[in-house]
Protein backbone atom coordinates (compact mmCIF):
# COMPACT_ATOMS: atom_id res chain seq x y z
CA UNK A 1 0.00 0.00 0.00
CA UNK A 2 1.23 3.69 -0.85
CA UNK A 3 2.83 5.38 2.17
CA UNK A 4 2.97 1.74 4.33
CA UNK A 5 5.34 -0.92 4.71
CA UNK A 6 6.01 -3.33 2.62
CA UNK A 7 4.52 -6.72 3.44
CA UNK A 8 6.74 -9.21 5.14
CA UNK A 9 7.20 -12.46 3.73
CA UNK A 10 5.40 -14.36 6.54
CA UNK A 11 2.36 -12.46 5.93
CA UNK A 12 2.44 -12.99 1.61
CA UNK A 13 2.70 -16.72 2.23
CA UNK A 14 -0.06 -16.37 4.77
CA UNK A 15 -2.23 -15.32 2.23
CA UNK A 16 -1.31 -17.51 -0.86
CA UNK A 17 -1.99 -20.03 1.48
CA UNK A 18 -5.40 -18.93 2.32
CA UNK A 19 -6.14 -18.97 -1.56
CA UNK A 20 -4.61 -22.18 -2.64
CA UNK A 21 -7.42 -23.47 0.30
CA UNK A 22 -10.25 -21.63 -1.01
CA UNK A 23 -9.95 -22.58 -4.49
CA UNK A 24 -12.33 -25.56 -5.94
CA UNK A 25 -10.73 -28.55 -5.82
CA UNK A 26 -11.27 -31.51 -8.57
CA UNK A 27 -12.28 -34.61 -6.63
CA UNK A 28 -12.45 -36.18 -9.80
CA UNK A 29 -8.56 -37.33 -10.34
CA UNK A 30 -4.91 -37.65 -9.41
CA UNK A 31 -2.21 -35.04 -8.92
CA UNK A 32 -2.95 -31.71 -10.67
CA UNK A 33 -6.82 -32.26 -10.85
CA UNK A 34 -6.45 -34.67 -13.46
CA UNK A 35 -9.42 -36.50 -14.63
CA UNK A 36 -10.76 -39.46 -13.64
CA UNK A 37 -10.98 -41.98 -16.40
CA UNK A 38 -14.78 -43.43 -16.71
CA UNK A 39 -16.24 -46.33 -18.03
CA UNK A 40 -19.25 -46.52 -19.87
CA UNK A 41 -22.82 -47.54 -18.73
CA UNK A 42 -21.37 -47.29 -15.07
CA UNK A 43 -23.37 -45.39 -12.75
CA UNK A 44 -21.16 -42.82 -10.88
CA UNK A 45 -22.25 -41.22 -7.82
CA UNK A 46 -20.82 -38.48 -5.68
CA UNK A 47 -21.26 -34.65 -4.03
CA UNK A 48 -19.71 -31.36 -4.88
CA UNK A 49 -19.76 -28.06 -3.26
CA UNK A 50 -17.84 -24.79 -4.12
CA UNK A 51 -14.44 -26.03 -2.92
CA UNK A 52 -15.15 -29.78 -4.40
CA UNK A 53 -15.93 -30.65 -8.22
CA UNK A 54 -15.44 -33.76 -10.42
CA UNK A 55 -13.95 -34.27 -13.62
CA UNK A 56 -14.44 -37.57 -15.26
CA UNK A 57 -13.07 -38.16 -18.65
CA UNK A 58 -14.54 -40.76 -20.92
CA UNK A 59 -11.90 -42.51 -23.66
CA UNK A 60 -13.13 -44.31 -26.71
CA UNK A 61 -11.68 -45.79 -30.10
CA UNK A 62 -13.81 -44.59 -33.26
CA UNK A 63 -13.49 -46.82 -36.26
CA UNK A 64 -13.24 -45.42 -39.92
CA UNK A 65 -16.92 -44.48 -41.13
CA UNK A 66 -18.60 -44.92 -37.46
CA UNK A 67 -21.00 -42.48 -36.58
CA UNK A 68 -20.78 -42.54 -32.67
CA UNK A 69 -23.65 -41.38 -30.28
CA UNK A 70 -22.91 -40.66 -26.62
CA UNK A 71 -25.96 -40.34 -23.97
CA UNK A 72 -25.33 -38.13 -20.65
CA UNK A 73 -27.80 -39.01 -18.12
CA UNK A 74 -27.81 -37.23 -14.96
CA UNK A 75 -29.28 -37.07 -11.60
CA UNK A 76 -29.63 -34.85 -8.79
CA UNK A 77 -32.33 -35.08 -5.83
CA UNK A 78 -31.62 -31.27 -4.80
CA UNK A 79 -34.59 -28.97 -5.57
CA UNK A 80 -32.34 -26.15 -4.52
CA UNK A 81 -32.75 -23.25 -7.18
CA UNK A 82 -30.24 -21.38 -6.00
CA UNK A 83 -27.46 -23.71 -5.95
CA UNK A 84 -27.84 -25.81 -8.76
CA UNK A 85 -25.75 -28.87 -9.84
CA UNK A 86 -23.64 -27.70 -13.37
CA UNK A 87 -22.73 -29.94 -15.37
CA UNK A 88 -20.72 -29.62 -18.52
CA UNK A 89 -19.65 -31.41 -21.40
CA UNK A 90 -16.69 -31.18 -23.48
CA UNK A 91 -15.70 -33.04 -26.92
CA UNK A 92 -13.56 -32.46 -29.95
CA UNK A 93 -15.54 -30.02 -31.17
CA UNK A 94 -18.15 -28.82 -29.10
CA UNK A 95 -19.57 -28.24 -25.27
CA UNK A 96 -22.91 -28.63 -23.93
CA UNK A 97 -23.93 -27.67 -20.61
CA UNK A 98 -27.14 -27.98 -18.48
CA UNK A 99 -28.35 -27.65 -14.39
CA UNK A 100 -29.74 -30.11 -12.37
CA UNK A 101 -32.76 -28.42 -11.23
CA UNK A 102 -33.43 -28.28 -14.82
CA UNK A 103 -36.02 -25.35 -15.29
CA UNK A 104 -39.01 -25.19 -18.12
CA UNK A 105 -41.08 -21.87 -18.45
CA UNK A 106 -44.68 -23.24 -19.82
CA UNK A 107 -47.92 -20.95 -20.30
CA UNK A 108 -48.86 -18.17 -17.51
CA UNK A 109 -44.93 -17.87 -16.07
CA UNK A 110 -45.47 -21.32 -14.81
CA UNK A 111 -41.99 -23.13 -14.37
CA UNK A 112 -41.25 -26.67 -14.17
CA UNK A 113 -38.41 -27.99 -12.56
CA UNK A 114 -36.47 -31.50 -13.65
CA UNK A 115 -34.29 -33.58 -11.13
CA UNK A 116 -33.15 -35.87 -14.12
CA UNK A 117 -31.70 -34.73 -17.40
CA UNK A 118 -29.99 -36.88 -20.40
CA UNK A 119 -28.99 -35.66 -23.37
CA UNK A 120 -27.59 -36.70 -26.27
CA UNK A 121 -24.36 -35.65 -27.90
CA UNK A 122 -23.68 -34.45 -30.82
CA UNK A 123 -22.17 -37.16 -32.87
CA UNK A 124 -19.06 -36.94 -34.40
CA UNK A 125 -18.52 -36.66 -38.25
CA UNK A 126 -17.57 -40.51 -40.08
CA UNK A 127 -14.32 -41.17 -39.67
CA UNK A 128 -11.72 -40.85 -42.52
CA UNK A 129 -8.64 -42.28 -41.21
CA UNK A 130 -7.61 -45.68 -42.68
CA UNK A 131 -7.51 -47.29 -39.19
CA UNK A 132 -9.20 -46.29 -35.74
CA UNK A 133 -8.87 -42.94 -33.92
CA UNK A 134 -9.34 -42.11 -30.22
CA UNK A 135 -11.77 -39.91 -29.03
CA UNK A 136 -12.30 -38.68 -25.26
CA UNK A 137 -15.35 -36.77 -23.54
CA UNK A 138 -14.84 -34.57 -20.40
CA UNK A 139 -17.97 -34.52 -18.05
CA UNK A 140 -17.60 -31.98 -15.42
CA UNK A 141 -19.30 -31.46 -12.17
CA UNK A 142 -19.72 -28.67 -10.37
CA UNK A 143 -21.53 -26.14 -7.97
CA UNK A 144 -21.24 -23.57 -5.84
CA UNK A 145 -23.27 -24.56 -2.59
CA UNK A 146 -21.52 -24.13 0.51
CA UNK A 147 -22.82 -27.71 1.27
CA UNK A 148 -22.65 -31.03 -0.70
CA UNK A 149 -25.05 -32.07 -2.68
CA UNK A 150 -25.74 -35.33 -4.44
CA UNK A 151 -25.54 -36.47 -8.15
CA UNK A 152 -25.47 -39.55 -9.97
CA UNK A 153 -23.79 -39.65 -13.73
CA UNK A 154 -24.28 -42.44 -16.43
CA UNK A 155 -22.79 -41.99 -19.93
CA UNK A 156 -23.98 -44.90 -22.53
CA UNK A 157 -22.82 -44.92 -26.30
CA UNK A 158 -26.44 -45.35 -28.26
CA UNK A 159 -26.40 -48.81 -30.61
CA UNK A 160 -29.88 -47.90 -31.88
CA UNK A 161 -29.00 -44.90 -32.78
CA UNK A 162 -29.16 -44.77 -36.79
CA UNK A 163 -32.82 -45.42 -38.12
CA UNK A 164 -33.66 -47.69 -40.85
CA UNK A 165 -36.21 -47.67 -43.77
CA UNK A 166 -39.59 -49.22 -42.99
CA UNK A 167 -38.23 -50.26 -39.65
CA UNK A 168 -40.66 -48.84 -36.93
CA UNK A 169 -38.26 -47.58 -33.82
CA UNK A 170 -39.74 -47.60 -30.07
CA UNK A 171 -38.68 -45.26 -27.74
CA UNK A 172 -39.01 -42.59 -24.57
CA UNK A 173 -38.87 -39.12 -24.73
CA UNK A 174 -39.68 -36.32 -21.88
CA UNK A 175 -38.71 -32.38 -21.56
CA UNK A 176 -35.56 -33.34 -19.70
CA UNK A 177 -34.63 -36.10 -21.77
CA UNK A 178 -35.28 -35.29 -25.28
CA UNK A 179 -34.20 -37.93 -28.13
CA UNK A 180 -33.19 -37.51 -31.33
CA UNK A 181 -31.78 -40.28 -34.23
CA UNK A 182 -29.76 -40.49 -37.44
CA UNK A 183 -30.64 -41.55 -40.46
CA UNK A 184 -29.20 -41.81 -44.08
CA UNK A 185 -31.32 -41.22 -47.30
CA UNK A 186 -30.46 -44.36 -49.65
CA UNK A 187 -29.41 -44.07 -52.55
CA UNK A 188 -31.85 -44.74 -54.69
CA UNK A 189 -35.07 -42.59 -52.96
CA UNK A 190 -36.25 -39.12 -53.69
CA UNK A 191 -37.97 -38.17 -50.33
CA UNK A 192 -38.80 -40.03 -47.12
CA UNK A 193 -42.02 -39.84 -44.61
CA UNK A 194 -40.96 -39.96 -41.38
CA UNK A 195 -43.88 -40.23 -39.54
CA UNK A 196 -44.16 -40.13 -35.32
CA UNK A 197 -46.79 -42.20 -33.42
CA UNK A 198 -47.96 -42.03 -29.49
CA UNK A 199 -50.12 -43.64 -27.45
CA UNK A 200 -51.14 -40.45 -25.10
CA UNK A 201 -53.47 -37.97 -26.53
CA UNK A 202 -51.90 -35.48 -24.26
CA UNK A 203 -49.88 -33.66 -24.02
CA UNK A 204 -48.52 -32.07 -27.00
CA UNK A 205 -44.79 -33.28 -28.51
CA UNK A 206 -42.63 -31.32 -31.11
CA UNK A 207 -41.34 -32.78 -33.97
CA UNK A 208 -38.28 -31.90 -35.91
CA UNK A 209 -36.22 -32.59 -38.73
CA UNK A 210 -32.93 -31.24 -38.87
CA UNK A 211 -29.95 -31.44 -41.48
CA UNK A 212 -26.52 -32.98 -40.04
CA UNK A 213 -25.07 -29.78 -38.07
CA UNK A 214 -23.84 -29.48 -34.81
CA UNK A 215 -25.39 -28.50 -32.76
CA UNK A 216 -28.61 -30.18 -32.45
CA UNK A 217 -31.25 -28.01 -30.99
CA UNK A 218 -33.68 -31.15 -29.24
CA UNK A 219 -35.10 -28.76 -25.94
CA UNK A 220 -38.75 -27.41 -26.32
CA UNK A 221 -36.93 -23.85 -26.30
CA UNK A 222 -34.76 -24.04 -29.37
CA UNK A 223 -35.94 -26.78 -31.48
CA UNK A 224 -37.65 -23.95 -33.99
CA UNK A 225 -34.10 -22.93 -34.71
CA UNK A 226 -33.01 -25.35 -37.40
CA UNK A 227 -34.63 -27.84 -39.98
CA UNK A 228 -38.52 -28.22 -39.62
CA UNK A 229 -40.64 -28.70 -37.05
CA UNK A 230 -44.14 -30.02 -36.23
CA UNK A 231 -46.60 -30.04 -33.22
CA UNK A 232 -48.66 -33.17 -32.52
CA UNK A 233 -50.50 -35.00 -30.35
CA UNK A 234 -51.30 -38.80 -31.17
CA UNK A 235 -49.24 -39.09 -34.76
CA UNK A 236 -47.32 -36.38 -37.12
CA UNK A 237 -45.57 -37.16 -40.82
CA UNK A 238 -43.12 -34.94 -42.59
CA UNK A 239 -41.64 -35.23 -45.88
CA UNK A 240 -38.37 -34.88 -46.86
CA UNK A 241 -36.76 -34.56 -49.83
CA UNK A 242 -33.30 -35.61 -50.63
CA UNK A 243 -32.21 -32.73 -52.27
CA UNK A 244 -32.65 -30.84 -48.45
CA UNK A 245 -30.26 -32.47 -46.67
CA UNK A 246 -26.64 -32.98 -47.62
CA UNK A 247 -26.06 -36.71 -47.01
CA UNK A 248 -28.70 -37.28 -44.19
CA UNK A 249 -30.50 -36.06 -41.35
CA UNK A 250 -31.60 -36.06 -37.66
CA UNK A 251 -34.93 -37.12 -37.14
CA UNK A 252 -35.15 -35.42 -33.55
CA UNK A 253 -38.65 -35.80 -31.00
CA UNK A 254 -38.80 -33.00 -28.32
CA UNK A 255 -41.83 -34.08 -26.19
CA UNK A 256 -43.69 -30.65 -24.95
CA UNK A 257 -42.90 -29.33 -21.13
CA UNK A 258 -46.34 -30.71 -20.01
CA UNK A 259 -45.31 -34.49 -20.27
CA UNK A 260 -43.39 -37.01 -17.53
CA UNK A 261 -42.98 -39.20 -20.14
CA UNK A 262 -44.68 -40.71 -23.06
CA UNK A 263 -43.55 -43.64 -25.50
CA UNK A 264 -43.39 -42.76 -29.07
CA UNK A 265 -43.09 -44.94 -32.55
CA UNK A 266 -41.30 -43.54 -35.41
CA UNK A 267 -41.42 -44.68 -38.49
CA UNK A 268 -39.30 -43.83 -41.98
CA UNK A 269 -40.78 -45.02 -44.92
Amino acid sequence: MAGGEPPTPGALLCALLWAAAAAPTPLGGGPGGSPAPGAFGRLYRGAVNISAERLYAFAYSRQPGQVDAVRVYVNSSSENLQYPVLFVVRQQKGVLSWQVPLIFRGLYQRTYNYQEVSRTLCPSEPATETGPSEQIIFVDVASMAPFNIAYELLVTRLENFQLETNKPFNFTASPSQPQYFLYKFPQDVDSVIIKVVSDAVYPCSVVSVQDIVCPVYDLDHNVEFNGVYQSMTKQAAITVPTAVPANGIFSHCCLGIYDLGEQETVIIF
